[in-house]
């Protein structure tokens, strides 16, 4: 990383004065100064198209219509006049910005966008004959000094963002940042004929390019919206970079985050990426005294991405960016969908030692395996780093999101919103069980790290922190089921494996796991405690239906289960029991609805029966109360969740009532308390 080197204060008055003094000589004299030359002890002057622009001596000024393929760089001092090359000679990776120049004919495109971006650390001037785009690192007055000493209006850096209602309509599709194989990063977007070449001849199909950011060194003339359309019709694929603060520039991480992540869309919808695109944040290489506040931030980042649509990216490097999200992966930070890891071991891979093979698993990381070189193709060379993409659509991945519990007092009535009760985005699902003191219990599953607990006094405080109970990080699924003896059983689905039992005694400790289930397709589970003392466990085989296990109040296991419902096309199960002894199975089927099958307290089970059919239905969950009533809770995708109660005397209610409008809920729970209350615990 380059860091800027801003101008004392000292300078910037003696320069000031300089460039009243040489622009008053100028008008004076009526004598034309030469294109290049020392205006003072503290200052060096440029003539362009009728401007006089005075820069401080410790400058560099390249004349791009003398060396067009010059790399326009805005991490140092430098003015820059003339039309930059669409072919510029930039090494691949600069970070950075600081107080620099580019002066260029009006008619020529910017380097940027002609507006004023605060996020972006850049300001624009214009006239007839010249554009200017100017950039700063802490030091903005000495840009607008010179651009207006020059004679030009200044849109000053303190002028308004538009409004994220401007972005302009998306021209390619979201698969467009989708990619599985080589890529190539460059600092600066190549040109049109250089891609042509590339696309030809070049092992890569995919290219990264920096979208924006306070820290984005290169200028950028050929990266517009027509230019990734162009790119993207003929067959290249995407990796969107923001480059914004870096680790020592974090000074409030939530804030910034957000702020970050509302720019990059603001810029990446400018060149036409869609809503559901991945967006990458470049976090270079920090100090581990900087890792919480840039945890914090990157978690911003994403949540911010997230609650706008779009999929959270994050690039940094192996020793530090990368490996603080997978040691703080499942610990309460919301973690990016793709990791974008630079660890320059030559191997075009997604693998790396720092990373466990369970995190971002599922098609979700891009290795950055070789640093700045040059590499030429079809007569063209660029300098370039060497990627290795393995990135799929999210459709692929596990839906995550965080634990929002919503309350139905005894009376019936329910709560008219939600309360986040862990805000750990990374959960994938969760369960919960009511014990007869009254607490209740809520389990949740983080992939990579295992299943955690909070727990709920029966006097209604939540704990502050959750505590792992089992960390064995490729459990998939959970359910939780207390019995009349106060004990409470946690069973897990563990990937390709089976099922596992394990058990809290009545003086809060956990046994150790037992595996009580081997059949490696079991996907779903849920499991009830019987009036008797028995627990019921119910696993989903897909393609094969319902399958049953019963402990009996002595302990004992069956040592084999037995199948209860056939239908091999049930996506989501739920169960519980009742105080009469009977025992209720709600299963979706999709395009059909829930079905309800009941087994009588002789232990017989009964025809399903149809509850409810809206074949949208994707997940349900079922509360048991003491009166002998049940809730049953659906999530319709888009619509919220819907309750449907059953009397004690059986009759089910006519309709559904939407009790929670949020329409990205994709997971449920519900939980019954002696109390009478119903917990609604969903996961947005």
């Amino acid at each position: 990383m380059r860091f800027s080197v801003p101008v004392p204060t000292a300078l910037r008055r003696a320069l000031r004065r300089s460039l009243t003094l040489t622009a008053t000589a100028a008008v004076l004299t009526g004598i034309a100064l030469p294109a290049a030359h020392a205006a003072g002890p503290t200052s060096r002057s440029v003539t362009y198209r009728g401007h006089q622009f005075t820069v401080p001596a410790g400058w560099d000024t390249v004349d791009l219509d003398r060396d067009p393929r010059a790399c326009v760089r805005f991490d140092r001092h430098t003015l820059y006049y003339g039309t930059p090359s669409t072919d510029q000679d930039c090494p691949s990776h600069l970070v950075g910005r600081t107080e620099a120049l580019l002066v260029q004919p009006a008619g020529s495109r910017g380097a940027d966008q002609a507006r004023t971006d605060r996020a972006a650390h850049q300001v624009a001037a214009a006239d007839a004959q010249v554009r200017l785009t100017g950039t700063y690192d802490s030091d903005p007055g000495l840009v607008e000094d010179i651009a207006t000493d020059a004679g030009l209006t200044l849109r000053s850096a303190s002028s308004p963002e538009p409004a994220p209602s401007t972005l302009t309509a998306a021209s390619v599709s979201s698969t467009s940042t989708h990619y599985t194989g080589k890529g190539f990063d460059a600092c600066a977007a190549p040109s049109a004929s250089a891609m042509n070449a590339w696309n030809s001849s070049s092992p890569y199909g995919a290219v990264g390019i920096y979208i924006g950011g306070a820290y984005r060194a290169c200028s950028q003339p050929n990266l517009t919206a027509s230019w990734v359309s162009q790119q993207a019709s003929a067959g290249w694929h995407f990796i969107p970079i923001y480059v914004g603060v870096q680790a020592a520039g974090i000074t409030s991480p939530t804030a910034q985050g957000t702020s970050a992540a509302d720019d990059a869309i603001a810029q990446a919808a400018s060149l036409g990426f869609p809503a559901g695109s991945v967006l990458y944040y470049d976090m270079e290489a920090y100090s581990s005294s900087d890792s919480s506040d840039v945890l914090s931030f990157l978690s911003a980042w994403t949540k911010e991405l997230h609650a706008r649509g779009y999929d959270s990216g994050v690039y940094s490097s192996s020793s530090s960016g990368i490996s603080d999200l997978a040691d703080h992966y499942g610990s309460g930070y919301q973690m990016p969908d793709v990791i974008y890891d630079a660890l320059w071991n030559g191997s075009a891979d997604t693998g790396d030692p720092a990373v466990p093979s369970t995190l971002w698993a599922n098609h979700q990381r891009i290795h950055q395996y070789s640093g700045g070189h040059t590499e030429t193709y079809g007569g063209v060379s660029i300098n370039i780093d060497s990627d290795y993409l393995d990135v799929a659509p999210t459709a692929s991945a596990v839906p995550h999101g965080t634990v929002w519990d919503r309350t139905r007092g005894s009376s019936g009535a329910w709560a008219g919103s939600s309360t986040e009760i862990d805000d750990n985005d990374a959960i994938t699902a969760v369960a919960s069980a009511a014990l007869p003191d009254g607490t209740l219990h809520t389990f949740t599953v983080v992939p990579g790290s295992g299943v955690w607990e909070r727990v709920r006094s029966a006097s209604g405080t939540w704990a502050a922190n959750a505590v792992k109970m089992d960390d064995n990080d490729n459990i998939v699924a959970v359910s939780a089921a207390a019995l009349k003896d106060g004990t409470l059983h946690v069973d897990v689905v563990v990937k390709n494996s089976g099922v596992w039992d394990r058990t809290r005694k009545t003086d809060g400790t956990w046994t150790a796991a037992t595996k009580i289930d081997d059949n490696p397709s079991v996907t779903r589970v849920a499991a009830a405690g019987l009036t008797d003392g028995s627990l019921h466990l119910e696993t989903l085989v897909p393609g094969s239906g319902i399958w049953e296990r019963v402990r009996s109040a002595s302990g004992a296991w069956q040592t084999s289960a037995t199948q209860i419902d056939t239908n091999g096309n049930i996506t989501a199960l739920a169960t519980v029991a009742l105080p009469d002894g009977t025992q209720h199975i709600e299963t979706v089927v999709p395009g059909s609805g829930i079905w309800d099958r009941v087994r009588n307290a002789a232990g017989d089970w009964q025809a399903s029966t149809q509850i409810d059919t809206n074949g949208n239905i994707s997940a349900v969950s079922a509360a048991a109360l003491p009166d002998g009533s049940m809730t049953v809770d659906a999530v319709v995708p888009g619509s919220g969740v819907w309750d449907r109660a059953r009397s004690a005397s059986g009759t089910w209610q006519g309709s559904a009532t939407k009790v929670d409008a949020n329409g990205d809920v994709f997971a449920v729970q519900s939980a019954g308390l002696p109390d009478g209350t119903v917990h609604l615990q969903t996961i947005v």
